[in-house]
């Protein structure tokens, strides 16, 4: 089906800020996210929604909306003609939301950035734990996943010879409103501007905070060398750490959220691999499957590398 004719009924939703004559690129890689450019020029991004909710679109604007409030750069859904948030069915429905300048970096350019990152995801968080209403969201089951892993026979022994320990260090956390699926694709940065933006807020679970610091440094670790990879660590530590210190249980439990990280994301892929779960599978996932391993069985090896880079973040201060 033609792209522009499928998406020009949600469209005319926002007719006033897009005008009659909009161009809509093709959707982004994996994701049904298209790039809108209005009669005016200024961009947009139009969001399919979709039948699976974590949190109702009404919450999830109103934390974009305080996140807002707080100078946490977001992009809020804009209001249709009708006054609402969305258009279209509710069970099927578009939002769309103001496109963030940012820059487009590898992983090997994003060490000069890091603490900055550290410094705005501690913003961030300090802005959801403020929230002053009940989102609707969900908790994250951290060790009811770990007890289902999907995993290599040999990543198994491994982390059961641990489990415990990683358990221990996660479990007495407070928890908190979180990002909930905080990668670096979801962390804009603008070196010119010296801003950070984020996206894709829409899972938002009550979770402790080292679970987004995990989420994020995951990817570093996957995707950059060893070496390269304990200095982003280390530096995005020290920015976030400078803003809203970690506690000694946060310092000691990163490490283990990592791997406990790794882990799940691991078998989430594995699982959608062997059609043992219907979900979509971007194709990141599934590029990233054996760095991740690799990851896992380095840290489950020793993770004395990542200790030392956790805590000489928290030892710069």
């Amino acid at each position: 089906m033609d792209t522009t004719l499928h998406l020009s009924s949600p469209l005319r939703a926002w007719s006033t800020l897009l005008g009659d004559h909009s161009d809509i690129d093709p959707a982004l890689p994996g994701r049904e996210l298209w790039p809108v450019t209005a009669e005016d020029g200024r961009r947009y991004v139009l969001k399919r929604l979709g039948p699976r909710r974590n949190l109702p679109v009404a919450d999830q604007a109103r934390v974009l909306a305080h996140l807002t409030r707080t100078a946490v750069r977001v992009a809020e859904f804009l209001v249709t003609e009708e006054a609402s948030m969305f258009a279209g069915a509710p069970e099927d429905s578009f939002v769309l939301m103001p496109h963030l300048p940012h820059d487009d970096m590898a992983p090997a350019q994003a060490l000069p950035i890091e603490e900055l990152v550290g410094r705005s995801v501690a913003a961030l968080h300090q802005s959801l734990a403020a929230y002053p209403w009940d989102a609707h969201s969900y908790r994250k089951r951290i060790a009811e996943g770990l007890s289902e892993l999907h995993v290599p026979e040999d990543v198994q022994h491994g982390f059961d010879a641990r489990r415990d320990e990683v358990l221990a260090r996660i479990a007495p956390l407070p928890l908190q409103l979180v990002h909930g699926d905080l990668t670096p694709d979801n962390v804009l940065v603008s070196r010119a501007d010296g801003t950070v933006s984020f996206i894709d807020l829409d899972h938002l679970p009550l979770a402790p905070r080292v679970w987004d610091l995990a989420k994020y440094l995951s990817r570093r670790l996957r995707r950059l060398p060893l070496p390269a990879a304990t200095q982003n660590v280390e530096r995005f530590v020290a920015g976030y750490h400078r803003a809203s210190p970690l506690t000694a249980e946060e310092v000691d439990a990163l490490p283990a959220m990592i791997l406990a990280m790794n882990l799940l994301e691991a078998s989430w892929t594995a699982r959608i691999l062997s059609g043992t779960l219907e979900r979509r599978l971007l194709p990141e996932q599934k590029a990233e499957l054996d760095p991740t391993l690799a990851v896992v069985r380095r840290q489950l090896h020793g993770d004395r590398f990542l200790v030392e880079a956790v805590e000489a973040g928290v030892g710069s201060r």
